[in-house]
């Protein structure tokens, strides 16, 4: 399931082209090479603190070189899968780099998956070991006929002991079935699929090195990145949060496997208490962390070893980046990236200067520009791109991106491949291999710079009576209209025909917009199919465990619809 000829083309970039990212060195690249380079060069530097207490990088060297060689010896190669069914832990880290190290494929899973989706998983990818870690286990049900070892690590497993060694000599990548590749792939992250099918999106070598790479340049590269492990382990984030620290030389934060996102003190005691110094949120779990600092009449301040705060995974709302810059005082980024793509591909930085400018708008979701060695464009629904620097250079489309971070596709999915992933438009500069995200996007001007919008799904296409709606731009427009701080829009099933529903949370909690007038105001800049049935007002808009908007939980409220 690789694409070597694609994956490993150089990326030349185009200077002064604002569609291309300036064009840097991946060196090493692969993320085994930029892996053993840090921990091999750690020393007596903490790698992992937290849960199960410090771990140097002596000691992670020793005890991930343990995990590789027990891989090997149970005839573990290159490009092999491993699956880890995990809580967040301090074991987790270990696992995982030493996976990396043997070459074989990191396949995180969340614990807290049904037995049923864990189970899909494990038979669809065919590992050749499967663990589960954190107090964790794998379901009775699964199928691990083609597995060469796994089952639950702990103290007196034959992994633990492997794992708790303090001897032995070092992991070196002669000892891998053969050597690592650039386009080899790295891990395999399981996201929903439009069929309701479970979809895994592998990743490579070359785009996880590329991402890391450019973070130690932005967050730092000398040991200070010091990162809260907090995203579920089977996200690319939670991926980037457990090995982005590493490969920095920097320092990877562990909860124990008991905490949830939730649990607010627990957090701001690991990040003093463990001087966390950048922090990935999602923007709607941030509002929460700083209402409920705000509600204790805890100052933002007891966060202020933070430097950099990364928003990123939903919309990040203005208020939000002005509470952390004034009450932190750290610097904050705006992050965007699918799934299909190693990590965050495109980043905007929110400055004092871009908030306050006179045409910075609030309630705009913008995605910034093309990160280090990325290649984005704007295809328009007749195939056709729209330049930045045309005429009608703010016409929306799809957004569509390359470079060296675009991953493998799916796994055992070649149509579906096929169909998201294909030639670029500009294969002299970046590759020529590009992915189709499925998000709708403009380029939009800021503070005298243009940069990349988000607007919408294409999957949130909808048909009203007829006429296609995108979802996105009935919450962009509702979102624009004052007194709504957020909104949402779903189609549902009425009386035989797609009904139209949008539900807003207010600017002012106490102060709740009247819908009627807000229906008025909204058909005086969209067409009458396009004003929702019915407007909701409420305190919160449900959202998944990931902290992403629940248009499943919005469609629940159906019965609320009215003759509007």
């Amino acid at each position: 399931m690789t694409a070597p000829d694609t994956a490993t083309r150089s990326y030349t970039g185009l200077e002064g082209d604002l569609r291309f990212g300036p064009a840097a060195p991946v060196d090493p690249s692969t993320l085994d090479a930029l892996l053993h380079r840090a921990v091999t060069g750690g020393g007596e530097g903490p790698a992992v603190v937290g849960d199960g207490g410090t771990l140097t990088y002596a000691e992670l060297d020793r005890r991930s070189s343990a995990v590789a060689r027990y891989l090997r010896t149970n005839g573990i190669g290159t490009g092999d899968r491993v699956v880890v069914v995990a809580h967040r832990c301090g074991w987790l880290p270990v696992l995982a780099v030493g996976i990396i190290r043997a070459g074989a494929v990191y396949v995180p899973v969340d614990a807290s998956y049904p037995a049923e989706r864990v189970s899909f998983i494990l038979e669809d990818c065919a590992p050749a070991a499967a663990f589960a870690l954190g107090g964790a286990s794998l379901p009775a049900e699964a199928d691990l006929e083609g597995t060469t070892v796994g089952g639950t690590v702990t103290d007196d497993s034959a992994l633990g002991r492997a794992f708790l060694s303090d001897h032995g000599p070092r992991f070196e990548s002669a000892e891998q079935s053969r050597p690592v590749r650039p386009s080899d792939d790295c891990y395999l992250i399981y996201t929903s699929g439009t069929t309701g099918t479970p979809k895994g999106a592998l990743n490579t070598h070359l785009g996880v090195a590329a991402h890391f790479l450019w973070m130690g340049r932005v967050l730092g590269n000398d040991g200070s990145i010091r990162m809260l492990q907090k995203a579920p382990v089977s996200f690319d984030v939670g991926v980037a949060e457990l090995l982005g620290p590493l490969s920095t030389g920097g320092t990877v934060v562990i909860p124990g496997p008991e905490w949830w996102p939730g649990d607010v003190d627990t957090m701001v005691s690991l990040i003093s208490e463990h001087d966390v110094t950048v922090l990935s949120m999602v923007p709607s779990l941030m509002r929460v962390l700083l209402d409920v600092l705000d509600d204790f009449g805890t100052p933002l301040s007891s966060l202020g070893n933070i430097r950099h705060l990364l928003l990123g995974g939903e919309a990040v709302p203005a208020d939000v980046v002005r509470r952390a810059r004034a009450g932190i005082g750290c610097r904050v980024h705006g992050l965007y990236g699918p799934t299909e793509a190693a990590m965050d591909v495109t980043w905007v930085e929110y400055t004092d200067e871009l908030i306050s400018a006179g045409d910075f708008d609030d309630r705009a979701s913008l995605l910034g520009l093309p990160e280090d060695n990325v290649g984005v464009y704007v295809v328009d629904e007749d195939g056709v791109e729209v330049n930045p620097s045309a005429q009608n250079w703010n016409s929306p489309g799809e957004l569509c991106i390359s470079g060296p971070q675009v991953g493998n596709g799916y796994f055992g999915r070649a149509g579906l491949t096929r169909e998201a992933f294909v030639e670029s438009l500009r294969p002299d500069v970046d590759g020529g291999r590009m992915y189709r995200t499925g998000d709708v996007v403009s380029w939009t001007e800021v503070n005298g710079t243009r940069m990349l919008q988000f607007l919408g799904r294409i999957g949130d296409q909808v048909k009203i009576r007829g006429n296609r709606v995108e979802l996105g731009e009935v919450e962009s427009r509702l979102r624009e209209l004052d007194g709504v701080r957020q909104a949402a829009a779903v189609a549902v099933a009425h009386g035989g025909a797609d009904t139209l529903l949008a539900f807003i949370v207010a600017a002012e909690p106490d102060a709740a917009p009247d819908v009627t007038e807000l229906s008025a105001r909204l058909a005086e800049s969209v067409p009458e199919y396009m004003v929702p049935t019915r407007i909701t007002v409420l305190d919160a808009l449900p959202v998944s465990p990931n902290g992403k908007l629940d248009r499943t939980a919005l469609k629940a409220r159906q019965g609320e619809v009215g003759a509007g």
